[in-house]
Order: C-alpha cells, then structure tokens, then sequence
C-alpha cells in the first residue's frame, strides 16, 4: 500500500492479538506470488480540487492532503505487509490495474526497498514541495514497474482484515473497466470484525466481468458511513497459490469470539427510523421496515429488546406506542446522559451479563462511548440492520418459549414487584408464588428447546455443554440406566416454560451434564428438582449422589449452587471433578416447590 508522508512521521502503534497475527502469517506462506497494487486514500464524494475549497468535511493534515483516513495509511510497526487505516467520511481505498502477479520474494523485495524510500524521502531536509514531487515521481515509476508482466497467473483477488476497534463492518471490493475498456464492473460484500477475516474471490469470476488485462480502477469502500471505522489490513492484492487454494474465513462466523446474543439495545433516530425526533417530531420520522421485521424475527428467537436513545423519554414512548412497536421493549431507556449508563442500567434491570448485549446505533461516537466503558457488549451500525436476521449472533430457533420470553420477562418484573410488597421474608413469598416443577423424560417436542437452552446456558451449566442437535436426539432414546429430564416450571404470575434439563446416570449414581435457566435461580426449584432426583437414586439402592463438574470462565454460579445444595468436592484435576454429597440428607425447602401431579408428568 501507498502511504502518505504523515504516516512515516508517525507511525501506529498496535497490539493485535497473537492468533490475530499467526493468522496473518498463516496466509503468507500458502501464496506462490502476489501483485502489489499501489492503494492510496480518495473519498466517495471527491471533486477535487473544488471540494478543497467548499466541503465542509475537508481537514487538511501537515502535507495539506485531505484526511479521506485520520492518519494516512499507516503501517503496523513490527509487522511486515499490515497497514492501519482509521477512515474519516467518505473514505476509501482506491488503486489501479493491471496487476500482475510476481514471485512472493521478489514482491516482497520491493515492498522493502519501497519503504525505505519513503522513510528517506519522509526524513530528507528539503522543503515540502520537492518532498511531494519525488514522492509523487516514485510513486508513479513504481505504478510502471509494477504493471510490468510476470510469468505467473492470478488465482484470485484476497483481502486481510481484523477490527482494532473491536466492532463488526461491512465492507465493499469493487473492480472497474476504465472507460474505452468495456466499462464493466464486479462488486463484492464482505465483513470485518474483531477476529482475523478474509476474503478469496476468484480470479475468474472477476474476469468474466471485467478485462483484468486492461486498465481498471480497484476500490475498498465501507458501507455506509464510514467515519470512525479502524482496520487493520493485511493482503490486498491478486495471488497465486503455492498449492492448495485459500478459502474465505468470515470474522462474523467464530463461534468461540461470537456467541449467540440475548439481548438487543436499540437507538431511535436513523437507527431504529429514519428522521430525527428532536428535529421532526413525531410526524416526521418513520420506522424503517427491515427494523420493524428484525425485531420482529428477533423476539420470535426469544431475544430479548430494548431501547437506548437521548431524546424525550414522553415523545419517543408515545412514538414507539404510535408505530405499534413499544410492547417489544424491556426497560427502554430515553434520556440526554451517556448510553454506556443506559444499556449498564437495562443490564441490571432483566439480571443479564454485558456479553450477551447487542448496541445498534448509527453514530460511531455512541457506539464508541458504550464499547470504552463496556468493552464486552457488541455493537453494530445502522446498515447492518437489513442483515440481523441472518447474522450468526442471533442463528436461534423459535420455540414456544423463545416466543414467550418477553412476556417471561414482564412476568419477572411483577414477581420482583410483589416481593418488594411483602417484605424481608423471602420464604414465605416463594410459597406464596405457588411455585410448580413438572419434570418430564426427554420427548421429541422438546428436542429443539433443549438444544437451545444449553446453548444460551452458561451460568448454570455444571459442565459448560452446548449439545449439538443430533447429541440432544440421542439422549431421547430409551435408556433404562439413563434419566435424561426436562424441567418446567409455572407460578401464579405467569409460566417459565422448559427451563432446566438433567442427564442421570442411574447405574453410576452420577449427574453428568445439568443446566438450568438463571429465571428460576434461588427461587428452591433446584433444591425441588435434585430431591427428586435423588429419590431416584435411592431406588437404585446408591448412598451417596454425584454431580459432573467442569469449570468454566462463566459457571461460577454453578460452584454456588452445588454447596448450596450440600454438595462438596470429592475429587479430580482442577477445573474438572465430582461433587457429591449423602443420599440420606434431605434437601433444604424443597417443599417449597410443589411437584405437578404425577399423571402430568411420567418422571
């Protein structure tokens, strides 16, 4: 890449993550050969030299360039061939073909001896106009060398990326034929996050479109705005592989970086609709329609809503009320302080972790403001809204229970209401709730409800499984040593659905695998749940009952529950054991939850 002489001034200092970097690396060294477009920075609304003059957006650095990227292109100090860009409005990359692919070493050879033309050039004690001219004259007789023909054939067109900013982007590649070359064009959409990401198109299908032996115009562009927007860039450029070709890793689909969310927080103007409150009123914003059915999608998921918005609180209810849309908000919050304090406040109120959160909203500012004070919960802009059904942090099936968890949630918040009426005797309020465990064997029905729990689970799972749907399936088959069982659970407020589910291990006296929703927790349904299941036990003739353990970054809670539960640990390597306690202890309050009628539930 081109870099300005800024950037040689000041260089960016960086720490990518090691995975990030061997990733990098990794790439590299399957390439045969690589072309060496010469990038530099232009703007998606450029009229140079005019817009020098009239556009507002126009920011000079110390070279009087336009900052279309906040610092130039910059490169990452330590790590050869990666580049930073931090783009300001409009910005992009642009570069030129032909590209010819030529040998790695030798590509690389040049790319040496091109910084260190730069940095002379950068340090040179001449004025500033004849800096920019030789610059400008390298940079134009390395264009020439460089289009030069090699003996080598592209297979495809790759492009490195990874989000220092931590956030998820879309991104566009678009190659055009110059005019008086067919004109044609190829265009590609690709994402960014903070996981290494790339992006192998090949060579091919970019020449049925467009004449690569021709001159054409090659650009990388945000989509949307792009202010704000800081990535780091590895490869760029048309390669040819050593042997096996490379295929495209999306940074959207790493499960271990990306696990699926629980909660969305929205802002209002141009997020949620179009138009600004404060500006138009009621009568002149509008919802947009693929956020109307993305929040619709998402609360058939079960994914729970809310809103984060500086404005009105009365005006903005009143027009979420008017747009048929406020009953699928939680604890909106609507006020002029900052949004970190907003979404920690929604957080608090539904008893959720940070990880779990999702912030949309248009302006790079807020999203930043929340990210620096809450670095765990994820945020998006406003284009990436028309893709939330299908974005991979929200891929959840729709059970009756996710279609019911809003409603769950509303019910919880009359329960808290109703403890606070009565007082410190939290006990007698549990009874009075008229709590109902109904256990069940596993069934066909409850396949998919099952497979979704453990995949939400994480605070009480006592061994951290996310069962695969085929392992759930399995565990349905007829077992006689073998209890795999559902819990549901109801009170006079309202009813929880499938909130727990249990693998005994009836020959051993072994609880191998236990979750249960955070929903019920403390309220003695699993002091209800684990007396049952040592009633079971103590008909196989077992003493003593043993829980499967493994510790996780998340599952502290589970430590909590077992010696609650009277349970201490026996044995085993760290993070991973048995828990065990006497089958002739009883367990404390498990009468507080009473057990549907045996005729309703077989277990």
């Amino acid at each position: 890449m081109k870099e300005t002489l800024a950037t040689d001034r000041a260089r960016a200092r960086l720490v990518i993550p090691t995975e990030v970097r061997k990733a990098f690396a990794g790439t590299r060294a399957a390439l045969a050969g690589r072309s060496q477009f010469v990038w530099g920075e232009h703007c998606s609304e450029c009229a140079y030299p005019a817009c020098y003059a009239h556009c507002a957006f126009y920011s000079p650095r110390s070279d009087l360039n336009c900052r279309r990227f906040e610092e130039g292109i910059q490169r990452v100090e330590g790590l050869s061939g990666l580049h930073r860009i931090r783009f300001r409005k409009w910005g992009k990359l642009e570069g030129h073909g032909p590209a010819p692919v030529r040998a790695l070493a030798e590509a690389d050879k040049m790319e040496r001896r091109d910084n260190q033309v730069g940095e002379v050039l950068a340090a040179a004690p001449v004025p500033y106009a004849v800096s920019r001219n030789l610059a400008w004259r390298w940079n134009q007789r390395k264009a020439q060398r460089l289009s030069q023909p090699t003996g080598l054939t592209a297979d495809a067109l790759v492009i490195e990326t990874w989000a220092a900013d931590g956030a998820s982007h879309a991104l566009t590649v678009t190659v055009l034929g110059e005019a008086g070359h067919g004109g044609a064009m190829f265009q590609a959409r690709f994402d960014v996050g903070p996981v290494y990401g790339r992006i192998v198109v090949p060579a091919a299908e970019i020449a049925a479109q467009v004449d690569l032996s021709a001159p054409y115009l090659i650009q990388i562009e945000p989509v949307g705005a792009a202010e704000g927007r800081d990535i780091v860039f590895g490869l760029a450029d048309f390669v040819a592989f050593a042997s096996a070709p490379l295929t495209s890793i999306s940074p959207l689909a790493a499960p271990a970086a990306y696990p699926p969310a629980k909660v969305v927080v929205w802002d209002l103007d141009e997020t949620l609709w179009t138009g600004t409150l404060a500006e138009d009123g009621a009568a002149g914003v509008r919802p947009r329609p693929e956020a109307v059915a993305a929040i619709q999608a998402l609360d058939e998921r079960g994914v729970l809503q809310s809103i984060a918005s500086k404005n009105d609180a009365a005006e903005a209810l009143a027009a979420l009320e008017g747009f048929g849309l406020a009953d699928y908000f939680l604890h909106p919050q609507v006020a002029w302080s900052p949004k970190s304090g907003s979404v920690a406040r929604i957080a608090r109120a539904l008893d959720l972790g940070l990880d779990s959160f999702v912030f949309i909203d248009d302006q790079p500012f807020e999203r930043g403001e929340v990210a620096a004070a809450h670095p765990m919960v994820r945020t998006l802009d406003h284009t990436t809204v028309a893709g939330l059904r299908d974005h991979p942090w929200f891929d959840l099936p729709v059970t009756p229970e996710s279609r019911r968890r809003r409603e769950m949630y509303r019910a919880e918040a009359q329960r808290s209401a109703a403890l606070d009426d009565v007082g410190t005797d939290y006990v007698a309020f549990l009874r009075g709730c008229d709590i109902v465990l109904d256990p069940r064997p596993l069934s066909a029905p409850d396949l998919e409800r099952v497979y979704e729990l453990s995949q939400r689970t994480n605070q009480l799972n006592f061994t951290g499984a996310k069962f695969a749907r085929d392992e759930v399936e399995r565990m349905a088959q007829p077992d006689s040593d073998r209890l795999a069982l559902t819990l549901r659970c109801a009170d006079r407020f309202g009813d929880y659905g499938l909130i727990g589910f249990a693998v005994l291990d009836l020959k051993a006296g072994l609880l191998t695998d236990f979750f249960m929703s955070c929903r019920v927790q403390r309220k003695r349904v699993e002091h209800a749940a684990f007396a049952l299941m040592a009633e079971r036990l103590r008909a196989r003739g077992h003493a003593s009952f043993a829980a499967r353990f493994r510790a996780t970054q998340r599952n502290k809670a589970a430590v909590e529950m077992l010696t609650d539960l009277g349970f201490s640990y026996a044995d085993g390597a760290a993070g991973e054991g048995t828990w065990s306690r006497a089958l002739d202890l009883a367990f404390a309050d498990a009468d507080v939850v009473r057990l549907a009628p045996p005729q309703s539930r077989a277990a």
